[in-house]
């Protein structure tokens, strides 16, 4: 009988040890910038200009990269050593054995001669080639349960207001999933995503997606869309973020939500800025990737 209890406690303090053990993370733990050279494990190109890209860590490990912070490639190229931000699409804390990224390739074209040089550079890459990795940067952590961390400040909220651009939408698309997995995290979620055509909608199929998931766990997540130029048929918005669209899509201001803000830097100047001030939102609640 005894021999039975000794085992029955063993087990219990074997399946409390696992369960307590953290996930070791490739960056370490996060309190300044760890670089690292990482393989190209898995390439597809899943639009007329964009790909998802898969960088190889031990399968053990999670990269170490927190909600809401982003990371840097970075290569020579030319002769010159290039660096860009990028926010993985991927679970920066949970996901193991790789770091996915989504990135929109700019070719060269008459307004921009050498269009994106790192996304040009990274397109090229194989499965195989390895790049340069450094993070985690940003002062931007979403903890959980509507609390963001900036660098010490604790900002709460019961809504998020997002407003994205074309490669913009992917922190907000970390921080969506973050919400999601999360079954005591009842934050409410309001997105308005901006882009040139149907064609360039970004993760519009992870999107969609997590509008499923968000409905079948009770949660709020509106979801929409404007296009500068719409297809017939278009049930979304046309036209540049305006006033109207900030008011019927976003939270009200009434609610003080966290405003996040992430896109083009003439969009986010000259659409968003002037209308979202007009609406009174409250100015100290403003986050921009």
């Amino acid at each position: 009988m005894m021999l039975v209890i000794a085992a029955i406690v063993l087990c219990l303090l074997l399946v409390g040890y696992f369960m307590m053990a953290k996930t070791p993370l490739a960056f370490g733990d996060g309190k300044r910038p760890v670089k690292l050279k990482l393989p190209v494990v898995a390439k597809e190109k899943i639009s007329h200009d964009t790909i998802r890209i898969k960088l190889g860590i031990p399968s053990t490990h999670a990269l170490g990269l927190p909600c809401g912070k982003h990371l840097s490639l970075s290569a020579s190229i030319g002769g010159r050593l290039e660096s860009r931000a990028y926010t993985p699409t991927s679970d920066g804390m949970r996901t193991k054995g790789h770091v996915e990224l989504v990135i929109k390739v700019y070719k060269p074209c008459e307004r921009f001669p050498k269009g994106g040089v790192m996304s040009q550079h990274v397109d090229e890459l194989k499965v195989g080639d390895s790049i340069n990795v450094r993070g985690p940067f940003g002062k931007i952590h979403y903890t959980g349960k509507g609390v963001f961390d900036l660098r010490g400040k604790r900002v709460e909220t019961k809504a998020i207001g997002m407003i994205a651009g074309g490669t913009g939408i992917t922190p907000m698309l970390q921080i969506i999933n973050e919400i999601l997995q999360d079954p005591e995290d009842m934050t409410e979620l309001y997105l308005l995503f901006a882009n040139k055509s149907e064609d360039d909608i970004l993760v519009r199929e992870e999107l969609e997606d997590a509008q499923k998931r968000a409905k079948a766990a009770g949660k709020r997540f509106n979801l929409w869309y404007t296009l500068d130029k719409a297809p017939e048929g278009w049930k979304y918005s046309e036209g540049f973020v305006d006033e109207k669209m900030i008011a019927e899509q976003m939270p009200s201001p009434g609610d003080n939500p966290v405003m996040l803000f992430c896109g083009p830097p003439p969009m986010l100047k000259y659409a968003v800025e002037p209308n979202i001030n007009s609406l009174k939102y409250a100015e100290d609640r403003f986050l921009q990737f």
